[in-house]
């Protein structure tokens, strides 16, 4: 699993946010082969590397671990999470 130490010490897994319904259609779109992308919208995650910040495929360069927020909505530009996941390497479980 890709971690990134924060100021406190305490490790960390990346967090992205991908537009889905529900984490079961995230997963149904996934096993049909659809290719889904999520954004880091961390402004503390580095330029560049497994965790920066921007766009991220969800396929095997994801590293297992990576916290998966699942939202439909924006909020003065924001997404607004309705569920969670944890990649797997292959789904949000």
């Amino acid at each position: 699993m890709t971690v990134r130490v924060t100021q406190g010490g305490t490790k960390m897994s990346m967090k992205i946010y991908v537009e889905a319904n529900s984490r079961a259609a995230l997963n149904r779109r996934l096993a049909e082969g659809e290719v889904i992308e999520g954004r880091n919208y961390s402004m503390f995650a580095p330029a560049t590397g497994p965790d920066r910040a921007g766009m991220h495929t969800l396929d095997t360069t994801l590293a297992s671990g990576t916290l998966i927020a699942i939202y439909s909505q924006m909020s003065g530009g924001n997404p607004v999470s309705k569920s969670w996941g944890t990649w797997n390497g292959i789904n949000a479980v």
